[in-house]
């Protein structure tokens, strides 16, 4: 049997939790689940749809950060019956994902492994894990830390957990699989079809108007007959959404796991000569010893496994450390956990003798400092010579960037635009060397993918260890192909394009993630920043790996050189930060919050002059924040809570809380220089926001958030009589997927457009596109004239310039789509796009041509100009800035862009191809390797 431990992400400046992955043929087994790590798993092609287990070393957002995006995924896929491990509060945290994640066909099992608890441990057909606290200088750990909780609240929380993740079930035999598989494709069926409620028909304004109408009067009807017939205690009450339920109170626990996992019982060898002096051929009954069994031989008589099997041995033992900083090191040093596993251990000589041999790899995973801490090298000192130590620590681990090949499209992309297009920034030099730590062989830095093979044979494997280039290898690799092409280099007319305007007070926009639904290799989900000079910055939407991106966007801890746009490091943005807005509820647009509130705070809690920061948000979000505060320290009492619902445009704010969050607001455009700030529901989910920002020095931001066309968002933008300056505007489907669109409640590339034109938009940046796809999306000036937007019709019934009063439905009259969404299912996670035509897709899009003729996004016909009147059109790329000007200047652009994601298309192919050929044929060679050894002859051969 073959098991091995592979290093997913170690510790660095950008990421602080180690996650390791260990393989077995029936499972795999993660340990810690950073931001991130999905991401990565995808870029390094590492399979973790047969996941097991995974083991938090901390209940914190550093450590499981990317476990519900994870959870969200495994579920979708099919995944069931996975146990989660930690310390204590680990049930409180899932618990308080209720809000966005209901998967109850899961089967989730929650293992809290609290410090004197030893029926904790885990244990299974391939690892037996026992956990071992520890503890910072000081802290006494109290008695629900230590021994199990059974209290009521505990039960509260268990139930919570299983409401939305569901319990563990039996495993299901073939058939049994095989059923539930056909009557899961049927439920998703009927779940899509439910999805379309509404939406199942293009949205042509006049037939969603009459629509929604309907479903208004029907709910005031619904109402109004509520109120007349009170409710008797006999009837049955109403099922209460699990995001309603209240989630009693905890407190944030300091203590830190380590991990000792021990592998299986590794069967004896078969002696195959032994077997047939017994008389047995091979075949099944060989087997059936292997497997334990007692089997008759042709003769009659009865042949037991001890005849011709070997003994049983103990397989490997691995330890995973995780001690965030020097004042966990004395509880961990002194804890007579590790002691048997130390030289020198004079209790009990024959069992530590025997532990200590098979104890084959120790994981280091250091915060800042702990390396170099004497009393921590002399501990790690006295483990056996033979053991190897990965040391996964920020001084020692270069802080590079994992996501190779969305860095090659940036360089590419920064050589035609060194404005808009900015390299991430990072380092491929580590702080020190290893040496400083030991002076052993067996010390080594652990790199994304290196593999310690545990069974049959332990040894260390770097074969699948990636080279990682650095921003400036990567620039002078796309310099130099732009110097054969020339097709490829910057546009003097295209960098010549200027902008009225003052350049100091320009808006300047920062898309940092551009993708849908889950992260992929080129695109993570949704963010954007915006920094207003003299003010503050700006978070819209905060996906996952958020924080991780602005670190490399910005520079950490110094200024990213390639950044040409905002002149600010990370720590100078956060500490600046004023305003985090999340457009709903759905995981890929706030998931990255809870790790940017926690930076914040502990930024800004140490400035003499401690700021607040306003959060604008659905009102759910609070609640999800509150309940994780429980967990993690998040800085609560210094945030100002806005709910998006209370600042709508037009909506009545007479109530106490409407009132409160007046107040909060007119700090908010203190803060920011805002002249007007106001939000309008939008076709998505329940509780989905659009928003606007007008500033005082004259620039306008309208934000779609996920949408479909909607009426209330053109509302928006003409609000003022004054036009946005910018209109970022989902663009998730291309036109020929406009069905899905419909389904889904996004919007498609050329309904953007309509939406821009229908609103008066100076400029358009579309993002949020489906990770199916990497090019540049294509719209159509025609489709763009002929979509119909909900209550202003058909554009070009109408001029740009036209007066809110001159539109043919009044303001006022303005259904509240929101209060239509509220009866409609939550899905939680938006799962929006089909990996299965990923392939096609691409080879779609190098069949299509580059010329300027059949590209509509370049400089366009008269015609064309003529329907898009002065309105600028960008598509927007991770890690990029957009100023008016940048945004002009992208059509120049386009052909060239365009020629980049081409190229990258035919790279991405040509190396799943050779990854696909090389994984055919190491299995043929195994394959062929194993043929060979069976039939290879034992002993002597005759004659010699």
């Amino acid at each position: 049997m073959k098991w091995s431990v592979q290093i997913v992400r170690p510790s660095t400046y950008n990421v602080e939790s180690t996650s390791v992955l260990v393989h077995f043929p029936t499972g795999r087994y993660l340990f810690n689940c950073a931001e991130g790590t999905q991401r990565l798993s995808f870029e390094n092609k590492v399979r973790v749809s047969k996941l097991s287990a995974v083991f938090l070393t901390r209940v914190d957002w550093s450590s499981m950060g990317g476990l519900p995006g994870m959870l969200l995924t495994l579920a979708d896929s099919g995944s069931r019956n996975l146990t989660i491990s930690g310390g204590h509060n680990l049930t409180h945290a899932l618990a308080a994902t209720r809000h966005f994640i209901l998967r109850n066909e899961m089967g989730i099992r929650v293992n809290e492994m609290r410090d004197k608890d030893v029926a904790a441990a885990y244990k299974d057909e391939n690892l037996t894990v026992t956990a071992v606290h520890i503890y910072p200088d000081g802290y006494e750990a109290t008695s629900r830390e230590l021994g199990a909780d059974e209290s009521e609240d505990a039960e509260v929380r268990r139930r919570l957990v299983a409401r939305s993740l569901g319990t563990q079930q039996p495993q299901p035999t073939a058939a049994e699989k095989r059923k539930s598989k056909k009557e899961a494709s049927r439920q998703q069926q009927l779940q899509q079809q439910k999805k379309k409620g509404y939406y199942d028909e293009p949205c042509d304004g006049a037939s969603l108007e009459q629509k929604l109408q309907m479903l208004e009067k029907q709910q005031q009807m619904d109402a109004a007959r509520m109120k007349k017939r009170a409710r008797s205690p006999e009837q049955t009450p109403r099922p209460t959404h699990a995001s309603d339920l209240v989630l009693p109170r905890t407190e944030p626990t300091p203590a830190s796991i380590c991990y000792i996992a021990e592998g299986p019982e590794v069967p004896g060898k078969f002696d195959v000569q032994a077997a047939k002096a017994l008389g047995l051929k091979q075949g099944p009954l060989y087997g059936r010893l292997t497997r334990g069994e007692s089997v008759t031989a042709p003769d009659g008589s009865t042949v037991h496994p001890w005849q011709c099997v070997g003994p049983a041995r103990q397989s490997g033992i691995f330890i995973i450390i995780d001690c965030p900083t020097t004042a966990y090191v004395d509880s961990l040093v002194n804890n007579p956990r590790f002691t048997p596993y130390l030289d020198a251990c004079s209790d009990d000589g024959e069992k530590s003798m025997a532990l200590q041999k098979r104890l084959l790899l120790v994981v280091h995973s250091l915060g800042e400092g702990v390396a170099q801490d004497g009393r921590y090298r002399e501990w790690a000192a006295r483990f056996p010579k033979h053991v190897r130590h990965m040391v996964s620590a920020p001084e020692y681990v270069a802080d590079d960037n994992p996501f190779q090949r969305h860095l090659r499209v940036q360089a590419a992309m920064s050589v035609i635009d060194p404005l808009a297009y900015v390299l991430p920034q990072s380092s491929d030099k580590p702080g020190l060397s290893i040496r400083s730590f030991m002076d052993s062989s067996n010390a080594i830095v652990p790199k994304s993918l290196m593999t310690f093979d545990v069974e049959p044979k332990p040894q260390l494997d770097s074969s699948k260890v990636l080279r990682i280039q650095s921003p400036e290898e990567m620039l002078q690799w796309a310099q130099g192909r732009a110097g054969v092409d020339k097709d490829l280099q910057t546009s003097k007319e295209a960098m010549g394009v200027k902008v009225a305007g003052n350049d100091k007070d320009q808006l300047v926009v920062c898309p940092i993630g551009t993708g849908s639904s889950v992260p992929s290799i080129y695109r993570n989900v949704s963010a954007n920043i915006i920094s207003v000079p003299g003010y503050g910055g700006i978070v819209l939407d905060c996906g996952e790996s958020t924080v991780a991106l602005l670190k490399r966007f910005l520079g950490h801890p110094e200024r990213n050189p390639y950044n040409k746009r905002i002149n600010l490091c990370y720590t100078e943005f956060v500490c600046s930060l004023r305003l985090l807005y999340i457009s709903h509820m759905h995981a890929d647009h706030h998931l990255g919050a809870v790790l940017l509130l926690h930076e914040w705070n502990q930024l800004t809690k140490r400035l003499d002059e401690k700021p607040r920061l306003s959060v604008v948000a659905p009102a759910r979000f609070l609640s999800w924040i509150e309940d994780f505060s429980g967990v993690q320290d998040l800085g609560l009492d210094r945030i100002d809570f806005v709910s998006c619902h209370s600042i709508r445009l037009l909506h009545d704010q007479q109530d106490a809380a409407g009132r409160k969050d007046c107040a909060n607001v007119a700090k908010i455009k203190r803060d920011l220089g805002l002249a007007d700030l106001a939000t309008c529901s939008v076709i998505h989910c329940p509780w989905a926001y659009g928003l606007s920002m007008t500033h005082t020095s004259g620039w306008k931001l309208v934000y779609s958030g996920d949408t479909r066309p909607c009426a209330n968002l053109v509302t928006l933008g003409r609000h003022g009589n004054k036009p946005p300056t910018v209109l970022l505007h989902e663009a998730t489907h291309s036109d020929d997927l406009i069905q899905d669109a419909i389904a889904k409640r996004h919007t498609t590339v050329s309904e953007a457009v309509a939406m821009a034109l229908g609103m008066g938009a100076e400029n358009l940046l579309m993002t949020h596109f489906s990770q199916r796809c990497l090019s540049l999306p294509r719209w159509s000036a025609a489709k763009a004239k002929e979509h119909g937007v909900p209550r202003y019709g058909n554009l070009y019934r109408y001029s740009i310039g036209q007066s809110d009063a001159q539109s043919s439905v009044a303001t006022e009259d303005a259904v509240d789509e929101e209060e239509q969404q509220e009866n409609v299912e939550e899905t939680g996670s938006a799962g929006d796009d089909d990996a299965h035509e990923a392939e096609d897709v691409l080879l779609r899009e190098l069949s299509e041509p580059l010329s300027d003729s059949e590209d509509a996004d370049s400089v366009a016909s008269e015609q064309t100009q003529d329907i898009l009147d002065h309105l600028s059109i960008a598509s927007a790329f991770d890690m990029s800035a957009y100023a008016p000007a940048d945004i002009a200047r992208y059509r120049f652009n386009t052909r060239r862009l365009r020629k980049v994601l081409r190229e990258e298309i035919r790279l991405f192919i040509a190396e799943e191809n050779d990854a696909a050929n090389t994984e055919q044929k190491d299995t043929a060679d195994c394959a062929k390797n194993q043929v060979g050894d069976a039939k290879k002859p034992k002993g002597k051969k005759k004659g010699i």
